[in-house]
């Protein structure tokens, strides 16, 4: 039998054998005049049938404050999994104990951060949640709720990439600036950029083998040529024969495809640690990440390029990683914070 009653602050304590119970299974605070229960957890245990009192008034107290009841959403699905999970009061989480668990027994391994699918949040504020998570040895566990009241879960993960190949020397090539492309006449020169490093691709050959060499004139993107000039491997000129350098096609590239400063600082970092990086945006993300390279290698990563102020909403979030999840790729956040990159993973997990 449970006993109910309300104190003059409004909370919720519960007396009785089943109390005790209750909160070894995790539920409540134990205090000297019985278990207290927060909102999240009585509304919980009402809908469940283990405290019988009117669901409505319990919702209803929720109703102040949204976050409130997108926790108390990923709250009773966890519960309904038989998972114990631990309501963290005046934080945003949730702790999740492993299956099986009693509260005094098992420590949780997991922070679970409850997020509505279309609310708009900044990523700094998921690298902030990595942050502390990190700092109290658990793991996060993104959960995000639609609007059926459905719940997915992500698992995210601070990611720190080693260098997997040092930097090639490259033969010094000469290209033609042709609308948004940069063509080498040259194709043995061609062919070693696109043998030593994977750069660009050959015109008119669909996939071609490393390993086979191969007579076509080879075109580079502009986030390609912009890199190779930098590093002053590649010198390119107009079809009149004018030399141009690699601010003229930055300014090329922002004029056609947006301001891609950021997207040409991740490109570049990746780049510097040996990744080769082709575009993604059939993928709806902004690069593909190669270890070793197309033809050698599915690409295992997807990559998306924001700052640290960016918002974003996790539906865009789930879209791109249910792609990569359908393609069999983990999907990487490069986040610009400063003059730092930070990158982060997010991976759909069964609870």
């Amino acid at each position: 039998m449970i006993n109910m009653m309300r104190r003059e602050d409004g909370r919720i304590i519960l007396t009785g054998k089943l109390a005790k119970e209750l909160y070894l299974e995790g539920y409540g605070e134990l205090l000297k005049d019985g278990l207290e229960l927060d909102p999240v957890e009585l509304a919980s245990l009402i809908q469940r049938g283990t405290i019988k009192a009117p669901l409505r008034d319990a919702l209803e107290a929720l109703a102040g404050d949204p976050s409130l009841f997108v926790k108390y959403i990923v709250y009773s699905d966890l519960r309904n999994r038989g998972r114990v999970v631990v309501n963290e009061r005046s934080t945003p989480f949730l702790r999740l104990y492993p299956e099986g668990a009693r509260i005094g027994e098992t420590s949780s391994k997991i922070l679970v951060l409850p997020l509505q699918e279309d609310d708009i949040l900044r990523h700094g504020e998921i690298i902030k949640s990595l942050s502390t998570a990190g700092k109290l040895r658990k793991e996060l566990l993104l959960a995000i709720v639609d609007d059926r009241l459905d719940v997915v879960y992500y698992e995210a993960k601070l990611f720190n990439p080693k260098r997997v190949r040092d930097e090639k020397i490259l033969p010094k090539a000469e290209g033609t600036l042709i609308h948004d492309r940069v063509i080498i006449w040259d194709e043995d020169i061609g062919g070693e950029l696109y043998r030593r490093g994977f750069w660009g691709h050959p015109l008119g050959i669909r996939k071609p083998q490393i390993n086979e060499k191969f007579k076509a004139k080879l075109q580079l993107n502009l986030m390609e040529s912009i890199y190779l000039m930098k590093k002053g491997f590649l010198t390119v000129k107009t079809p009149d024969g004018r030399e141009i350098d690699e601010n003229y096609l930055l300014d090329l590239a922002m004029r056609i495809k947006g301001d891609v400063r950021q997207r040409f600082s991740v490109f570049s970092y990746w780049r510097d640690l040996g990744y080769v990086v082709k575009p993604a945006q059939k993928y709806g993300a902004n690069f593909m990440l190669y270890e070793k390279g197309p033809g050698l290698e599915h690409a295992p990563y997807l990559c998306i390029v924001s700052s640290y102020d960016d918002r974003i909403a996790p539906v865009d979030l789930i879209r791109v990683g249910r792609i990569a999840t359908s393609v069999r790729k983990e999907l990487v956040i490069s986040v610009l914070k400063g003059d730092k990159i930070v990158n982060y993973k997010i991976s759909w997990m069964k609870i």
